[in-house]
């Protein structure tokens, strides 16, 4: 059985103080307390205060001066592929704003990654997406979303490393979790609903499989427009038709 270790008392502050300013409690350009009172409010102690506070000034949420008070950054300023960042913001609920920020950084990127994809991909990356498209399938016919957003995370993992630049993968690690949260915002609650999504995602590694480069940028495109369409009540196809 694996053992998961407990948050430290700092951890549990950041994590505390971090769902306060994205629920707007603390809002932005507002000062915090200063450490003792925080340490007090909190019943912590200082360091583990002003370790909490470093660790959001750290990931851009709070503005950290000598002598001064921490003040709430505006929300522009965060690093949103900052997996704990993404995380906290799963948590406190995620806008439809934020949400339709999050296709449209998307439409930006992976369209392009599936046809450096066609372009590169070697027999063992295709192994890899046909590995990734049968968990989703496993997931779709099961009714099991965690298997199917496991699948589709892999997915697009395998895309990028099947694009062979050492820019894009190193970006990697940081896209995953920011694909993860687009995954939890898209996908259906009854997974069995996702056959259209199964089916793309299968026409885009034929794409990919047989060099066919614009096909597979526009099979990725269509991919995340149709997710675009399922999640946005306000959906407006005007917001992404300027992006190629």
């Amino acid at each position: 059985m694996t053992k998961t270790t407990a948050p430290s008392i700092a951890e549990s502050l950041t994590h505390d103080l971090a769902i306060r300013i994205m629920h707007g409690d603390l809002s932005e350009h507002q000062s915090l307390p200063g450490e003792n009172e925080l340490a007090l409010q909190y019943q912590v102690s200082r360091t583990s205060v002003r370790n909490a506070l470093q660790a959001l000034g750290a990931k851009g949420m709070l503005s950290i001066q000598a002598k001064r008070r921490s003040v709430v950054t505006p929300r522009e300023q965060w690093n949103f592929l900052d997996s704990e960042v993404l995380l906290w913001l799963t948590e406190s609920g995620m806008e439809e704003k934020m949400v339709e920020q999050l296709i449209v950084a998307r439409l930006i990127f992976e369209p392009n990654v599936a046809a450096l994809a066609a372009v590169n991909a070697t027999g063992h990356d295709l192994a890899a997406l046909e590995d990734a498209y049968q968990l989703m399938a496993e997931g779709q016919s099961h009714n099991q979303r965690e298997l199917f957003e496991r699948g589709d995370l892999a997915f697009h993992l395998a895309l990028l490393r099947a694009s062979h630049n050492p820019f894009l993968l190193s970006l990697s690690n940081a896209l995953s979790s920011a694909m993860s949260l687009s995954f939890k915002q898209t996908l259906e609650d009854d997974v069995r609903l996702t056959k259209e999504a199964l089916q793309q995602h299968f026409v885009l590694l034929d794409a990919i499989r047989l060099k066919q480069v614009d096909t597979a940028r526009q099979r990725m495109r269509e991919i995340l427009l149709k997710a675009a369409q399922k999640r946005l009540q306000n959906y407006q196809p005007e917001i992404f038709n300027h992006i190629d």
